[in-house]
């Protein structure tokens, strides 16, 4: 008896932190699609994918104060969600970006708006070059590897990037943790040492994934440049792992591509500043929706 109202106890309390949200987990032809679904089913369809260390989850508030308006779903993305492995165990950004094409043809979306974060925003412009048709508008945030649109090397940010993944102790960790905000919030020893046995469990494929993604890792600088959708870029100014200076050489080169940035921000800007991220991106998607009507 302990153990059931134990369970429905956990349950009561993950309908709760989701609201109005749904989970859930579906498998098609090989595929296993993990994903949280809210709004009504025939407004326009936001998705949201997360980036490396990421998951589902990390966009419950914003879909939260999009859903109401919207169509939301947001997805667990092999490799980059830790422990989650597609069935052929390939992860380069065109295999990721078929991966969500196959998600959306299951769940008979013809069209939507994407919004990525870090890598998350990488396979956003690659799913954008294959699938353009498919894409609404587009929102990448904190995205990496803007130095491409210079021809510049890029391939050691990887290699700095795995370095930082291999910590001695809870306080290295932290320090990665507390890296990504300009004001790191508060976090209990406990969940960071979950967190970091997490990522120590699954190491090994992570930087297999990390070098999947690095094969085609090369095609985003062409990929930004062919962006043939309504593309918004939001940033933090104070993003260690994203150069200021590419973004404001990149919007100089990209007019088409809207700049956003946010000041006192880091890497995660949806985590930092939530109402501002949910205004920029809501009047950005109405606003590309007004345009279209005009045409």
């Amino acid at each position: 008896m302990l153990r059931r109202d134990n369970a429905y106890v956990i349950k009561q309390k993950l309908a709760s932190y989701l609201g109005d949200l749904k989970s859930q987990q579906v498998s098609v032809d090989g595929d296993v699609f993990r994903f949280i679904e809210g709004g009504p089913l025939d407004a326009e369809c936001i998705v949201f994918l997360h980036g490396t260390l990421g998951n589902k989850s990390q966009w419950r508030g914003l879909m939260h104060l999009l859903c109401h308006r919207y169509r939301v779903i947001a997805l667990d993305i092999p490799g980059l969600a830790l422990g989650f492995k597609n069935e052929n165990d390939q992860y380069s950004l065109t295999d990721l970006a078929n991966y969500i094409n196959r998600f959306l043809k299951h769940k008979n979306i013809v069209t939507a708006s994407v919004v990525g974060h870090s890598m998350g925003a990488n396979v956003a412009c690659r799913y954008q070059a294959l699938y353009s048709k498919n894409i609404d508008s587009l929102v990448i945030s904190s995205l990496a590897g803007w130095e491409l649109l210079f021809d510049q090397i890029y391939w050691y940010k990887f290699s700095e990037f795995k370095q930082s993944l291999v910590f001695n102790s809870l306080s290295e960790f932290k320090q990665l943790v507390d890296s990504l905000f300009y004001h790191p919030p508060y976090m209990p020893n406990i969940l960071l040492e979950f967190r970091m046995k997490e990522v120590e469990k699954h190491r090994t494929q992570l930087f297999k994934v990390l070098d999947d993604i690095q094969k085609d890792f090369h095609l985003l600088g062409e990929d930004l440049q062919k962006l043939s959708c309504p593309t918004l870029a939001i940033n933090g100014e104070n993003d260690v792992l994203v150069s200021q200076g590419a973004v404001n050489r990149a919007s100089q080169l990209l007019p088409m591509v809207k700049m956003v940035n946010f000041a006192q921000c880091g890497h995660v800007p949806f985590l930092e500043y939530p109402k501002m991220t949910h205004s920029v991106i809501s009047e950005f998607i109405l606003s590309t929706r007004n345009l279209t009507e005009i045409v």
